[in-house]
């Protein structure tokens, strides 16, 4: 049996080196193949796909039925690879893992707030339309804001109080007073909706807000495994006292488990976790694994287990 995955259009060629040079070495263990395409070669009407294989010696150039059980690991951005992208989603037989990689998160912190075991890991979130300027955040609070859609942590801004409120100097984008932070994000132009999320007093490095990225990926339909996790901005610097990493991973846990149940698809995911000062963890973002994760986490046991985790949740999907 075949088994595909789905990369975005520039990346099929990276993305099949990483893949072999990790998993040739698993590959005798099971009798299953992986093909990486993209949507540009994608034939629909003969049900083909022409990709790269992963074989346990050098990487071949094949075309092969589409197989029935599909990873997407893209970001499809053209109006051509979105409408392939949703025909997979639709199609009879075929299961797609992860119809999108980027997600809104206000949808997302809806969803978490409906039920009560996870809310706790909400701080309170408000949603700010540039086309309706219809929200201003309280001058004497603490904010996050950010892109309501996707997971870009260089988009993150930390906003706090003005120190010097009488005076009419605009400090940057961490200081706000009279509504000059909704006009450094209109200035932005990157999205309509930004989120803003009240804060306490949070775990910054270097004035940036610290965040744990968690990645995870489904082993079943029943259970998540923890892959890796890592630290922004810095990754090599030291984990303060007061934060529990351990209870981060198992608050992305319980995340992910209650998202499942409104986003069945997903099969492996990150999730962004920031930090108050007494180390309590909070949600921030969820996304698709990253290239990143898939360039410089995805190493040793990790790429073992990720391996394995798509084999075993294929096999899950197929005898359903």
């Amino acid at each position: 049996m075949v088994i595909g995955i789905l990369s975005s259009n520039d990346m099929e060629e990276e993305y099949s080196k990483i893949l072999h040079s990790l998993f040739k070495n698993y590959k005798s263990s099971y009798d299953e193949d992986i093909v990486v395409f993209t949507t540009l070669n994608i034939n629909l009407q003969k049900m083909e796909v022409a990709g790269t294989l992963i074989s346990q010696d050098k990487l071949h150039t094949v075309q092969v039925p589409l197989p029935s059980i599909i990873f997407n690991f893209s970001l499809q951005r053209e109006s051509s690879g979105i409408k392939v992208r949703k025909a997979l989603e639709e199609m009879e037989g075929v299961t797609l893992i992860n119809y999108i990689n980027k997600f809104d998160q206000w949808m997302i912190m809806d969803m978490i707030s409906s039920n009560d075991k996870v809310k706790s890991y909400l701080l309170p979130y408000f949603i700010y339309d540039k086309a309706k300027r219809d929200y201003r955040p309280e001058e004497e609070k603490k904010y996050i804001t950010m892109p309501s859609r996707g997971a870009s942590l260089s988009r993150v801004i930390y906003a706090e109080p003005d120190p010097d409120p009488e005076s009419d100097i605009v400090r940057g984008s961490q200081y706000f007073k009279k509504g000059h932070i909704t006009d450094y994000i209109d200035a932005s132009l990157c999205q309509r909706k930004w989120l803003f999320i009240e804060i306490p007093d949070i775990v910054l490095h270097h004035n940036h807000p610290l965040v744990c990225r968690i990645y995870m990926q489904k082993s079943n339909y029943n259970r998540w495994d923890f892959l890796k996790r890592i630290l922004y901005p810095d990754p090599n610097m030291k984990v303060p006292d007061n934060i529990n990493l351990k209870h981060a991973e198992n608050a992305a846990k319980d995340l992910i488990n209650e998202i499942n149940n409104f986003l069945p698809s997903i099969g492996h995911c990150f999730i962004d976790m920031i930090f108050s000062q007494e180390g309590k963890a909070y949600f921030l973002h969820l996304g698709g694994l990253d290239q990143y994760f898939f360039k410089v986490l995805l190493r040793d046991d990790i790429s073992k287990k990720f391996y394995k985790n798509i084999i075993s949740l294929s096999r899950y999907y197929r005898a359903t």
